[in-house]
């Protein structure tokens, strides 16, 4: 009987370390880590070969637990927030009412996947603004792309078409880094013509 083959998740699952780390693990030579083998394009091990890989490298630390928040988990302790402002490729006023319900709903979505909650969300015809508390193990760039590659994806389909949305860049503080008026007086500054 042949053994199942995991998958980058679920190896990482496995292991108890990020999917990000199999990849890496994976792409390094000479650590000893298991050759894949390929089913199309996805790289699988079975649990035999990670369980010895793990055996000769045995983890420095314990495996990080994503616990629901009240449960007294210390990684869980901390309530991050981060204010977010996104605009449209070139400041074109793109965004409708319907498209900003669209990108509120689609965010909000994402973020949950991501652990994560919108706490506030405006928009404009060529921006948004969002604030979102976020888990201490998401970092802020990895937010922000996820949140823009959904919503992007979400309005691309809902017009048909394939032109880029977002801006490449995006505006991002940490709540505590700033007084609220600071990021009111930001966003006030988005609303402005850009010739003025």
């Amino acid at each position: 009987m042949m053994d199942r083959r995991l998958t980058p998740v679920q190896a990482a699952e496995h292991l108890g370390i990020s999917p990000e780390a199999i990849y890496v693990l994976n792409s390094r030579k000479g650590n000893g880590f298991p050759q894949p083998v390929y089913t199309g394009r996805t790289p699988t091990w079975t649990p035999a070969e990670l369980d010895a890989w793990r055996a000769a490298h045995p983890s420095k630390r314990p495996a990080r637990k994503r616990e629901d928040p009240g449960q007294g988990s210390i990684l869980e302790s901390h309530e991050l927030r981060v204010h977010l402002a996104l605009t449209t490729m070139r400041r074109r006023p793109v965004l409708t009412s319907e498209l900003l319900s669209l990108t509120e709903h689609t965010m909000r979505e994402a973020a949950r996947q991501l652990d994560a909650e919108v706490e506030e969300f405006h928009g404009q015809d060529d921006h948004i603004h969002v604030t979102i508390t976020y888990p201490a193990y998401v970092s802020v760039a990895n937010l922000a792309k996820q949140l823009k590659g959904a919503t992007a994806r979400a309005i691309r389909r809902s017009r048909g078409t394939t032109e880029n949305v977002w801006s490449k860049t995006y505006y991002a503080a940490s709540a505590g880094a700033h007084s609220s008026a600071k990021f009111d007086q930001y966003v006030e500054h988005l609303a402005q013509p850009v010739n003025n």
